[in-house]
């Protein structure tokens, strides 16, 4: 809870950097959204599919700070699992029982992008983006299981999704961070936990509770 206190308080000190920057374009990129009117989330479970506990801690407690600085609830997965990310049936179980509405979702893309980035949004729904848990979430949490990062001071960009927790899960968002340290707390507030959370908020996806 120390590293989730010491988030929230840099996270306190981005929200007028975020508000004056509500209108602007995100510098996140590879973005879709779907266009279904459904209510906003206001609970929310955040996991890093990271295999080093140390990254995954990280990127969850910074999210989620910046979440909770912006008013919305919000809980780092590695309080409730905290020696591994949760696999498919465990984040399904979890939501219904503590009524999560909604999950974010990081993990490290396999090839790191370069060159132009593009942050319109695409038009063309992702294949599987109605069944988020037994598609998209079992492949990256796969992925993750036998991916080992051998060094974190190299750049990477990273995907980031948001689903909602009903049924089979449905992904309402998701984007990709342009190359990032991973290990930088102040680069990760800056270009991704303040990116996101404003994005989604402008966006409607999230909101207050």
């Amino acid at each position: 809870m120390r590293a989730l206190n010491l988030w929230r308080r840099v996270a306190v000190a981005g929200i007028v950097t975020a508000t004056l920057a509500g209108c602007a374009k995100t510098s996140l990129t590879n973005l879709w959204r779907a266009d279904d009117g459904a209510a906003p989330l206001g609970n929310l479970l955040v996991i890093s599919l990271e295999r080093d506990n140390d990254v995954r801690t990280l990127w969850e407690d910074a999210i989620a700070a910046e979440f909770q600085a912006n008013g919305v609830m919000a809980r780092p997965s590695h309080t409730l699992f905290p020696t591994a990310p949760p696999d498919t049936q465990q984040v399904v179980t979890v939501a219904h029982r503590d009524r999560y509405d909604g999950v974010v979702v990081t993990h490290r893309l396999a090839v790191t992008e370069t060159g132009r980035f593009d942050n319109s949004y695409s038009k063309t729904a992702p294949s599987g983006a109605g069944e988020y848990w037994r598609g998209w979430y079992f492949t990256n949490y796969m992925l993750a299981t036998e991916f080992v990062a051998t060094n974190y001071d190299d750049k990477a960009s990273y995907q980031i999704d948001l689903a909602n927790a009903t049924g089979g899960g449905t992904l309402m968002w998701t984007g990709s961070t342009t190359p990032i340290k991973p290990t930088d707390p102040r680069k990760l507030q800056q270009e991704v936990c303040g990116e996101l959370v404003s994005e989604l908020m402008r966006r409607g996806f999230v909101a207050k509770r």
